[in-house]
């Protein structure tokens, strides 16, 4: 059983590799949109197969009480390699220069929805996995592998399941590259909440020209909050505003989305609580405030020294090190228990994640499997006789970005 052998597989390979990515880059697997949930449940299948075809012959479909994960293996495994197959809508089509579940190639970049968040980066473990498995006969480590349909949506119904795991080491791959040819441990993500905020003004929708002017408007109200509240959460985003259909008429009822992201010494519920006791003592109506998700702030560092042995055989060269302004939920739950987490992403820095043409780099990809095929091989030659690897947890150096 050869690094060399299986390195070998993926680079004789690497066409029909980043044609699954395509494949599954083309279904739109769009977990919070109801519509979509036949191609959510669609993508979970291919994956199953995709899997299977690596040598997995154990995959299979783990239901929950939303969309199902993809799961091999049984038990608490050594390395525990994580991704989701889920994303996010595709927004408005005009903003996009190709269709967004069209997988299309330009020069160096493959443009399609979830190309990069995350399929691409799940699909370079896969690849790796099979390199091993069709190349050499076995995998240099006991690792399991597990992909989300509901980490768009804050992998909530898919907590119970990971709650009951407790593996060595966490492998994702679902953060950006340094540069688009410097790969990169991220060690630190930012927390979120994601909050529906509904104001309610009169009982019922009114007549614009009778009561303009004379009633305290709902949409009015609820923006006036809106923009006071960013002054004192600067990590908020809008990212959704609905009142009213455009008639003459007062909306009785004004709604926005909001995503806040903060950092380590808040919690979720802490975060939730300022918010909801700001805008009940602000507002001039009735305003109700639900929390749809939420995941902590974390930092991690698990399995530096095998990653930057990898990132040597893959790229050339040893990784930066950097922090994420994004969130992972899944991340929040296993540092909470302890248990080592690795970041190393293979997505370009520019790679437009939830945005029009969505993008990732063929090049950066193709090492990124030779750093997968990689990372499990020092993985494995880290592993303690008889016991489950636990991969040091290294602090960020101060002069670290």
């Amino acid at each position: 059983m050869t690094l060399a052998a299986a390195l070998g597989y993926a680079a004789t390979h690497r066409r029909r590799f980043l044609a699954d990515v395509a494949a599954l880059a083309a279904i739109p697997s769009v977990s919070a949109d109801p519509r979509h949930a036949g191609d959510v449940a669609r993508a979970a299948r291919w994956l199953v197969a995709r899997l299977s075809r690596a040598g997995l012959g154990d995959a299979r479909l783990v239901p929950t009480d939303g969309h199902p994960l993809v799961v091999t293996g049984s038990g608490d495994p050594d390395v525990l390699v994580y991704g989701h197959y889920d994303v996010q809508p595709a927004g408005p089509l005009r903003d996009w220069h190709s269709p967004p579940f069209r997988p299309t190639r330009r020069g160096d970049l493959l443009i399609g929805r979830g190309t990069s968040d995350d399929k691409g980066q799940l699909l370079a473990h896969v690849c790796a996995a099979e390199s091993w498995l069709r190349g050499t006969g076995r995998l240099p480590v006991n690792v399991r592998y597990v992909f989300d349909g509901s980490e768009e949506i804050g992998s909530a119904v898919s907590m119970p399941f990971f709650s009951a795991l407790r593996p060595g080491l966490v492998v994702i791959s679902d953060t950006a590259m340094a540069t688009p040819s410097v790969p990169a441990v991220t060690v630190s993500l930012r927390g979120t909440v994601k909050l529906q905020v509904t104001a309610s003004g009169a009982p019922y929708d009114l007549h614009a020209g009778t009561y303009g002017g004379r009633v305290v408007q709902a949409a009015v109200e609820l923006s006036r909050l809106l923009a006071l509240l960013a002054d004192r959460f600067p990590g908020m985003v809008i990212t959704a505003l609905r009142a009213g259909s455009g008639g003459g008429v007062i909306p009785a009822r004004a709604s926005a989305a909001l995503d806040i992201r903060f950092g380590r010494g808040l919690s979720p519920s802490s975060v939730v609580r300022s918010v909801r006791r700001f805008l009940l003592a602000e507002s001039r109506v009735r305003i109700a405030v639900r929390c749809v998700a939420g995941a902590p702030a974390v930092s991690v560092s698990g399995g530096v020294s095998a990653a930057v042995q990898a990132c040597r055989v893959g790229f050339g060269r040893s990784p930066s090190f950097v922090r994420s302004g994004g969130t992972i939920p899944v991340v929040g739950e296993f540092a909470r228990r302890g248990i080592p987490v690795l970041l190393l992403g293979f997505a370009l820095p520019d790679n437009r994640m939830h945005g029009p043409d969505e993008r990732l780099s063929v090049s950066a990809f193709q090492r990124g499997v030779r750093t997968s095929v990689a990372l499990l091989h020092f993985l494995g030659q880290g592993r303690p006789r008889g016991g489950l690897l636990r991969s040091e947890s290294v602090r960020c150096p101060p002069a670290m970005p």
